[in-house]
C-alpha cells in the first residue's frame, strides 16, 4: 500500500535556556502507515555552539570530526513513534546543490538538544566525506527509527553544514506499523506437535480457517528475535497456526510451505529454542535463531512456496514453526515440508 500524503503547516512553540532561546520547536502528528509533509527553511532555526551531545556515549549519533557538518542553522521538530512501528524521516532541500544534514533522536522528549544526556536511539545522515564502492548519495538526507514495545517521543534536527544558515526544503516523515488497539483480544493461536526425523522428509496438512490472528508482532523485530522488520508486518497480519517440533543436535531443518492455491499468499517463520520450556509466539522474550519467508514487497515474482532452515550445534533444540496469511488472509490449504539433514 503506498502511503497516505498529507502536508501540514504548523506553528512552532519556543523554549528557553538561560538568557539565550533555542531553536524554535514544531509539533508534528505523525499518521500512521502515512507520509506527512511540511515545508521550512534553515532561515527560521538558530546555531547550536554545543554539538557535544552528538558524541556523548549515552548518544552516539555522530561523532567530533563530522561537527562541521552541523554547524549551521538548526530547525527542531518533534513527533509520535507508537510502539511497533519505525520511522523513516527524510530531508529534501529545494537547491540541490545545498548542503543539508539530518538527526533524530528517541527517547521521553523531555530533553532538547544541546541539552541531551541521554536518548534512547540516535542517528544522523550528512554529506558524505569520501564516496563508497557500489553506494551512491544524493542532496537528500534521510534516517530511520524503531519503536518495539514502548512508544517514544521523536525529535528531529534539520541542519545546514559548513555554516548554512537559510535555505528552503521539505521534510517527510514516514511512520510504518504501530500498536494494535488496546482493546483488540488475543484469540488461542492453535498449536500442534508434530515429528521431525533425521535423514527424512515429512509432509503434515493444514488449513489457516482452524487458526487466529496475532494481535501483537512486536516480538518479530525485537533485536532478541530479530525474525522479520516491522515494514512487512502486513505479511503476517492473517490467521496463524503453529507446530512444535524437535531439531537433533548437529542437524539442519529445511521447512517448506506451499499453499494448495497457488495464488494464495501465505507467510513463513520459524524459531529455535533451547532445552528450557516452550515459549509461543506471541510471549517470545528471546529465541537462538529466527527465520522468515514471504513474498517480496514490489511482487516481485517468487512463487508460492516459502523456505526456511535452521541450524543445531552440539545441542538439540526446539522448534516452532508458524504458517501466516498474507495482507488478513485467513481461509485456504497448504502443505508443510521438514526435511532434517
Amino acid at each position: 500500500m503506498n502511503p497516505l500524503s498529507v502536508t501540514l503547516f504548523l506553528s512552532t512553540l519556543f523554549f528557553a535556556s538561560g538568557a539565550a532561546a533555542q531553536p524554535a520547536v514544531t509539533r508534528i502528528e505523525s499518521a500512521p502507515n502515512a507520509t506527512v509533509t511540511l515545508p521550512g527553511n534553515l532561515a527560521e532555526g538558530a546555531p547550536m555552539p554545543d554539538l557535544s551531545w552528538a558524541w556523548n556515549s549515552q548518544n552516539a549519533c555522530f561523532v567530533a570530526t563530522q561537527q562541521r557538518k552541523f554547524t549551521g542553522h538548526h530547525v527542531l521538530y518533534q513527533t509520535q513513534l507508537p510502539a511497533q512501528a519505525e520511522m523513516t524521516i527524510r530531508v529534501i532541500p529545494d537547491d540541490p546543490k545545498a548542503n543539508f544534514s539530518l538527526y533524530a533522536y528517541s527517547g521521553s522528549g523531555e530533553h532538547l538538544v544541546p541539552g541531551l544526556p541521554r536518548c534512547v536511539s540516535c542517528e544522523a545522515d550528512y554529506k558524505w566525506d569520501y564516496t563508497y564502492r557500489g553506494k551512491t548519495q544524493d542532496h537528500t538526507r534521510s534516517v530511520s527509527l524503531r519503536a518495539v514495545r514502548n512508544p517514544y517521543i521523536v525529535t528531529i534536527g534539520v541542519a545546514g553544514a559548513e555554516g548554512l544558515a537559510a535555505g528552503g526544503f521539505t521534510l517527510e516523515v514516514t511512520l510504518e506499523g504501530g500498536a494494535p488497539p488496546p482493546t483488540a483480544e488475543q484469540a488461542e493461536i492453535p498449536k500442534f506437535r508434530i515429528d521431525s526425523q533425521k535423514g527424512k522428509t515429512l509432509v503434515y496438512e493444514g488449513k489457516l480457517e482452524g487458526g487466529a490472528p496475532l494481535r501483537d508482532l512486536g516480538w518479530a523485530w525485537s533485536s532478541q528475535n530479530a525474525c522479520f522488520v516491522s515494514i512487512r508486518q502486513d505479511k503476517f497480519s492473517g490467521n496463524h497456526i503453529l507446530y512444535a517440533t524437535d531439531l537433533p543436535a548437529a542437524s539442519e531443518m529445511e521447512i517448506s510451505l506451499r499453499p494448495a492455491d497457488g495464488k494464495a499468499e501465505m507467510s513463513l517463520y520459524a524459531y529455535s529454542l533451547g532445552s528450557a520450556d516452550w515459549r509461543f509466539v506471541p510471549d517470545l522474550p528471546s529465541c537462538i535463531s529466527c527465520e522468515a519467508s514471504f513474498q517480496p514487497a514490489l511482487g516481485a515474482p517468487s512463487g508460492p512456496e516459502r523456505r526456511v532452515s535452521l541450524r543445531s550445534g552440539g545441542n538439540p533444540l526446539k522448534v516452532v514453526i508458524g504458517v501466516a496469511g498474507a495482507a488478513g488472509l485467513a481461509a485456504g490449504a497448504y502443505s508443510l515440508t521438514i526435511t532434517v539433514k
